[in-house]
């Protein structure tokens, strides 16, 4: 728990580290997890399998939206967090069993269903113990710890699988999940559930109420909403490029996806070490849009795996940049009681424009190639950019970073 000084909240940070370093370790078994069944089943799936499978982790995040953000604000996140990861932690373990092809996207819907639960349970126990004045901060150590989680497991991945085959990816996974429970238990962090006055009910939409009420993160979740439908055919294309249009080895692939942690880690360290005022916050998140957009667009015509390597490590980070500063806007002017339910409601907007994306990218890569889809996406991206941008500068300029979630 955290303790108070003259009414203000005093960040925990030895509880924060610990508990990003064990995310971290969530974060590499997850990977190692999406790594290895991507590459285990490409060949036999294609563009539309591999699509199918990204679907399965995005589609709970909309029709769990409702029940995740309740439960999250309903449930102390002790009550939450354990049996949830409990369950990840053997979905995961499930393919490592050699069971049949059609059950993986039903394991992935497991694990990413689990998931629902655990992310805004866990984000609303930090935000809660946390001085408002830290959360950039805070957001910059468990992106850039989940980051260096992601950075080691491509090269690890390509090392297990080339050695003992596909087997240890996903016990590594399962162990990471349980590992991350026993820690969130042993730290003692903790929300508990919101407490409503007589008569009030904790509604299951109120998350969105919250979102469209509020002119920024209005603003700001329908861009990055939108945008992502553009993005889905780097999610989807990035292994078919690499491997099969720049023709590079499995371990050179690993480098390739390692590289967009490394950036990840270096764009949370400068967003937590260079402070930017809060009136800016609205304009840093969408010149990581736009280095996104820019790193896509290389992709889409990289001559060479070393030049993928390069817009790789450009995006990771972008993507730092526009989740340090937004995560940090919606959370700060969100209230308190509603955390859980203002999570699940934009991880649910996010989702569906991330599987939209994903189906559209997989169809498109599938008839058209994967350079045209990226290169399109990269083009619909900077116009989605240039149209919904200007609102979410124009309503970001009176944020402020003190404005906690109190009131």
């Amino acid at each position: 728990m955290s303790a108070e000084v003259a009414g203000q909240i005093v960040t925990p940070w030895r509880k924060l580290y610990i508990l990003s370093f064990a995310g971290a370790l969530s974060w590499l078994g997850s990977a190692l997890t999406t790594f290895a069944v991507i590459l285990r089943d490409k060949d036999h799936i294609g563009a539309g399998g591999v699509s199918l499978y990204l679907v399965a982790f995005g589609l709970p995040s909309i029709f769990m939206a409702p029940v995740s953000g309740w439960v999250a604000d309903r449930f102390s996140s002790r009550q939450v967090v354990l049996p949830a990861l409990a369950v990840m932690g053997l979905s995961s373990f499930s393919l490592s069993q050699g069971l049949p092809i059609w059950w993986t996207p039903f394991a992935l819907l497991i694990t990413a269903c689990a998931g629902t639960l655990v992310g805004p349970s866990m984000q609303a126990a930090q935000v809660a113990i946390t001085n408002p004045d830290d959360l950039p901060r805070v957001t910059g150590l468990m992106q850039s710890m989940a980051s260096a989680g992601t950075l080691f497991a491509p090269a690890l991945g390509g090392i297990l699988v080339s050695t003992t085959g596909y087997f240890w990816p996903f016990v590594i996974d399962a162990i990471s999940f349980w590992l991350l429970a026993v820690v969130f238990f042993a730290i003692n962090v903790n929300r508990k559930s919101v407490q409503h006055q007589a008569g009030q009910k904790v509604n299951a939409m109120d998350g969105l109420k919250v979102v469209f009420s509020d002119r920024l993160i209005r603003a700001l979740v329908i861009l990055v909403g939108v945008l992502i439908i553009a993005l889905g055919s780097f999610n989807v294309g990035e292994v078919f490029l690499v491997k099969d249009q720049l023709h590079a080895s499995t371990f050179i692939y690993g480098i390739v996806a390692a590289l967009f942690a490394a950036g990840s880690i270096i764009g949370a360290l400068l967003t937590a070490a260079i402070k930017v005022p809060a009136t800016k916050h609205a304009a840093a998140a969408l010149v990581g849009i736009a280095g996104i957009i820019l790193s896509m667009l290389g992709l889409s015509l990289a001559p060479h795996w070393w030049v993928a390597m390069v817009f790789s490590f450009t995006a990771g980070i972008s993507n730092s940049m526009l989740n340090a500063y937004a995560i940090s806007i919606i959370m700060t002017r969100s209230p308190a009681e509603a955390l859980g339910r203002v999570n699940a409601a934009i991880g649910a907007v996010i989702a569906s424009g991330s599987v939209l994306g994903i189906v559209v990218a997989g169809v498109a890569i599938a008839q058209f190639g994967v350079r045209p889809a990226l290169f399109v996406g990269a083009v619909l991206s900077a116009i989605i950019l240039a149209i919904f941008g200007p609102e979410v500068v124009r309503a970001g300029r009176g944020h402020k970073a003190a404005e906690a979630n109190a009131e």
